[in-house]
Formats: structure tokens, sequence, C-alpha cells
């Protein structure tokens, strides 16, 4: 859930016009599906869904234990339905929507690109998604299987770079104090029954994510060495957003927020969102920004 607040730094870039400005889009599990909605011209559409739809207990049940966050509802009915991502907008973007996931099999990272032939965006978008142990199914694309790309890459960073991308604009969703623990003797005692099973390299990759986690962190914090211009956005510590956060009103103050913060960056000037999340279907009903 803490990826509403990215999804509120995209309805700013929407707003500013660069829904096709960039050469690229990267992205892991809620990262790429906010990307997603941003290529498509949704962006404000999109961000509805972390408090209109999905922060109630249809969608995260820390009872339901073989499926605690059900990514089959919120793909085949929230994303394939009720709100529906127009995929044809994404693949016809000019800009590529590069999507990170982790193979359950290796534990190492797979990129699908959405101007791929036949690229299945919506199955890709799923297996970026599917969080190992609070929704420990494997996503099928291709004859292999996926998890979440948060495993190995969250913050896509070095991929970015890799791909030749000299210039980049990085949205966080935790503060600049944040730093990612080792799992807890739970994680791994879940880890153990669940992952193991499926590949000890998956296990492996899941156990040691906070490793990669930090390394990203850095990056984005000038803290190692790239050969690229970093801008980072994180979030205001004083937001206590977490994962499984369903506090509708935090999950709208973090999105009001970090597209405050973002409009800040582009434009130099503070604004006023008079109804940054007021939609009606999938465009804003009006104009939601004002200056101050």
């Amino acid at each position: 859930m803490r990826g509403v607040a990215s999804a509120g730094a995209i309805i700013a870039l929407e707003q500013l016009g660069y829904t096709c400005a960039f050469d690229a889009v990267y992205g892991a599990s809620a990262g790429a599906i906010n990307g997603a909605y941003f290529l498509a011209g949704q962006a404000a559409f999109g961000t509805s869904i972390y408090y209109q739809d999905i922060a109630n207990r249809r969608f995260i049940n820390l009872w339901r234990l073989r499926k605690i966050v059900d990514m089959d509802f919120l793909f085949e009915e929230i994303i394939a339905r009720r709100k529906r991502l127009d995929l044809k907008r994404v693949r016809e973007n000019p800009t590529p929507l590069m999507i990170v996931a982790t193979d359950a099999l290796t534990g190492r990272e797979a990129v699908f690109c959405s101007h791929d032939e036949g690229a299945d965006l919506l199955t890709a978008l799923k297996a970026s998604a599917a969080l190992p142990i609070l929704y420990p199914y494997p996503v099928r694309l291709h004859d292999r299987w996926y998890v979440d790309g948060g495993v190995v890459d969250a913050i896509p960073i070095e991929r970015a770079v890799r791909d030749g991308c000299t210039d980049l604009l990085v949205v966080l969703t935790v503060p600049k104090t944040h730093r990612a623990q080792p799992p807890s003797a739970l994680e791994r005692a879940l880890a153990a029954r669940w992952l193991r099973s499926i590949s000890p390299d998956l296990e492996r990759a899941f156990l040691r994510r906070h490793e990669a986690y930090n390394r990203a962190l850095d990056l984005a914090l000038g803290r190692r060495a790239v050969p690229a211009n970093i801008v980072a956005l994180f979030l205001d510590p004083q937001l206590p957003l977490r994962r499984l956060t369903t506090d509708v009103h935090l999950l709208k103050r973090a999105a009001i927020e970090m597209g405050r913060l973002t409009l800040r960056l582009f434009t130099g000037a503070d604004y006023q969102p008079l109804e940054l999340l007021h939609f009606r279907n999938d465009l804003l009903a009006e104009s939601p920004l004002s200056p101050r």
C-alpha cells in the first residue's frame, strides 16, 4: 500500500504533461502498476484504487493465511474490470514500461517490456506484484514462473543504468532515513516452509532482499557512485505509511503530499491540492491544482 505515494507523484507528472516525456519507465510491484496507469494517461484513476478499492479486508486479511494479500481480486476484479487499465494505451505510448519481476526458479531478475510483441502486460504486472508469503503463488508467464520484482530489484536504478539511462527521476515510497531490515525469525520460517519448496534460490533471494534494497537506496541518496544523474523523491517521514496500511485518510494524504513534492520539484512553486483526488470515471473531474 506504500505504492500510493508514488501514485501521487505520477498524478503530478501527468498533470504536467509528461506522460510521453520519459525515455522509459521502470517499476517493480506497485511501481510497475502505477507506471502502467501513468503511461495510459490514467494516473488519477489508478491512484484511487488504493483508498477506494483495496483499503479493506477483501484485499488485505491477516487471518487469510494462504492469501493475506489477494492479488487475484486486485487484478481480476479491479484492474481488469472495475477500474480497467487501458492496456492499448500503455502499448501505444512511445515510452516503454519496463516491468521488473523475479524468476521463481532462479531467484534472478526478469524484465518485461510493454513494447515487446505479444506482451501479456496484465500477467506481467501481476507477476511483478506477487508478494512472496503475503501472496505465495508464483505467476506463470511464457512457460516460466515469477514472483514480486521487489525480491531482487525493488528500486531498479542499476537496471535502468545498464540499459543506458543517464538521467533518472526516482520516486521512493519510504523516507530518506529508511533502511530495510533483515528478515525476522517469522519471515525466515515462512520462507523455509513456502519458498524453499518452489526453489532454494528463491528462498535465498528473499532472505537477502534487504541488501539489494539498501544498495539501491544508497544510489538514490548519492552514497554510491553511478554513471547517471539521479533526482530522488522521498516520502515525508511524518507519514507512517506501511506495506499493509488501510487507513484511507493516511493513504490520501500520502498521495497528495508526494504529488505536491513532485510539483515543487518541477515548477519551483507550492500548490494547494483542491481536488487532487477527485475523479469522474478515469478522468479528473476538473483541474485539481491551483497555485497558492
